[in-house]
C-alpha cells in the first residue's frame, strides 16, 4: 500500500522545489523597504508537507489501492504457470486392464471349447475303437468257434467209427457162441423143454452181455467225447480270453496314444491362441496408447492455446490496470502540486519540502493540504 508514496514523494519533491517559489502570475507582493541605508535581505520562508499523509488522506487513495491490488494479483496469475493436462496413463492402463479382462474370457472359452472338442473327439474314437475291436473280437471267435466245432465233429465221427468197429468186434466176437446155440437147437434137437428154455437162456445171457459191453464201450466213447468236447472249449474260451485281453491291451495304448496326440495338439492350439492373445493385447495397447498420446496432444494444444489466450489477456489486463494507476497517479500529484502551490502562495511560502528532504524545521502545511483536498 506504501509503493506508491516514495514515487509521488520523488515527483513531489522534485516539482515543488522546482515550482513553488512563487511565479509571476501568483508572486506573493513584498512589502517596499526604505532604500537608505543597507538592510540585509529575508531569510526564505520554508514549509513541509508530509507526502505520505498526504497520499493517504487523497479521496482517490482508495481508488488508487484497489488498482494496485487488481495489479498485484494480475501479476501474481501470471507468475504462477497453469497446470498442464494430466497424462492419461492410469486411464490407458485401466482400459487395458479391463479389455484383457474380457479378451482372457474369450480366450478361456476357446480353450475349453477346444478341450470339450477333444473329449469328444476321444470318446467317438474310443467308441470307434470298440466297435472295430469287437468286430475283430466276433471274427476270432467265430473262426474258434468254427474251427473247435468241426474238430469236435471229427473227434465225434471218428468215435462213432470206433465205436461201431467195437460194436462190431463185439458182436463178431459173440456171433459164433450164439450161432452154436441155435444151431444146437436147430440141428441137435431139443429133448425136453427144460433144454429149451436153459438154450434160451444161455442165448439170452449172451445177448445181454453183448449189450453190456456195447452199452459200456459206448459209454466209455461217449465220455472220452465229452471230455474232449470241454477240453477243445476251454482251450477255445482261453484262446478267446487271451484275444480279449490282447485286444483290450492293445485298445487301451491306441487310446492313450491318441489322448496323447489330441493333448499335443491342444497344447500347441493353446499355445498359438495364447500368442494370439498377446498380440492382440499389444496391438490394443498400442491403439489405446496412440489414442491416449493424440487426445493428449490435443489437450496439450489446447492448453497451450489457452495458457496463450490466458497470458495475453492478464498482460493486457496489467497494461490496463498499470496505464490507469498512471493516469491516477498523474491527477493525483498534480492535485497535490496545485493545493500545495496554492497554500504556498498564500502563506508566503518560499519553498515547501517534503519530509523524505527536508528537515525538522519550516511551516507544516501537511494537513492544510489535507482539508484543501478534502473540500
Amino acid at each position: 500500500m506504501r509503493v506508491v508514496v516514495p514515487i509521488l514523494a520523488a515527483a513531489l519533491a522534485a516539482g515543488v522545489l522546482t515550482g513553488c517559489r512563487p511565479r509571476e502570475a501568483v508572486t506573493v507582493p513584498q512589502t517596499q523597504q526604505p532604500t537608505s541605508g543597507t538592510i540585509a535581505p529575508a531569510p526564505p520562508r520554508v514549509g513541509r508537507v508530509n507526502l505520505e499523509v498526504v497520499a493517504q488522506a487523497h479521496p482517490r487513495w482508495n481508488e488508487l489501492n484497489a488498482l494496485k491490488t487488481r495489479a498485484a494479483r494480475v501479476e501474481g496469475e501470471l507468475a504462477v504457470a497453469a497446470a498442464p493436462p494430466p497424462v492419461p496413463a492410469t486411464d490407458v492402463q485401466r482400459a487395458l486392464t479391463e479389455e484383457a479382462a474380457k479378451m482372457r474370457v474369450s480366450f478361456e472359452q476357446e480353450l475349453n471349447t477346444l478341450r470339450e472338442e477333444r473329449t469328444r473327439t476321444l470318446a467317438a474314437y474310443a467308441e470307434d475303437l470298440k466297435k472295430q475291436q469287437q468286430t475283430r473280437f466276433e471274427e476270432i471267435r467265430r473262426a474258434a468257434e468254427a474251427e473247435a466245432a468241426t474238430t469236435i465233429m471229427t473227434r465225434r465221427d471218428e468215435l462213432r467209427a470206433q465205436l461201431r468197429a467195437d460194436e462190431q468186434e463185439i458182436m463178431e466176437e459173440y456171433r459164433y457162441p450164439l450161432l452154436n446155440l441155435r444151431l444146437r437147437a436147430e440141428v441137435a434137437g431139443l429133448r425136453s423143454e427144460e433144454e429149451g428154455r436153459q438154450l434160451l437162456r444161455q442165448v439170452q445171457a449172451l445177448q445181454q452181455e453183448r449189450e453190456e459191453r456195447i452199452k459200456v464201450k459206448g459209454d466209455e466213447i461217449e465220455q472220452e467225447f465229452v471230455a474232449f468236447q470241454k477240453t477243445t472249449e476251454a482251450e477255445v474260451n482261453a484262446r478267446l480270453k487271451a484275444e480279449q485281453d490282447a485286444l483290450n491291451v492293445e485298445s487301451t495304448r491306441l487310446i492313450e496314444a491318441k489322448e496323447q496326440e489330441l493333448q499335443t495338439e491342444l497344447s500347441h492350439a493353446a499355445a498359438e491362441r495364447e500368442r494370439a492373445f498377446q498380440q492382440r493385447l499389444e496391438r490394443r495397447r498400442k491403439e489405446l496408447v496412440e489414442a491416449a498420446e493424440a487426445t493428449l496432444r490435443g489437450q496439450q494444444g489446447a492448453f497451450a492455446r489457452d495458457v496463450d489466450a490466458r497470458t495475453k489477456r492478464l498482460r493486457a489486463e496489467l497494461l490496463a490496470l498499470q496505464e490507469q494507476r498512471a493516469r491516477l497517479e498523474e491527477s493525483i500529484l498534480a492535485e497535490v502540486k496545485i493545493e500545495v502551490a496554492t497554500i504556498a502562495q498564500a502563506q508566503q511560502l518560499d519553498v515547501v519540502l517534503t519530509r523524505a528532504l527536508g528537515g525538522a524545521g519550516g511551516v507544516d502545511i501537511t494537513k492544510d493540504v489535507i482539508r484543501k483536498l478534502k473540500r
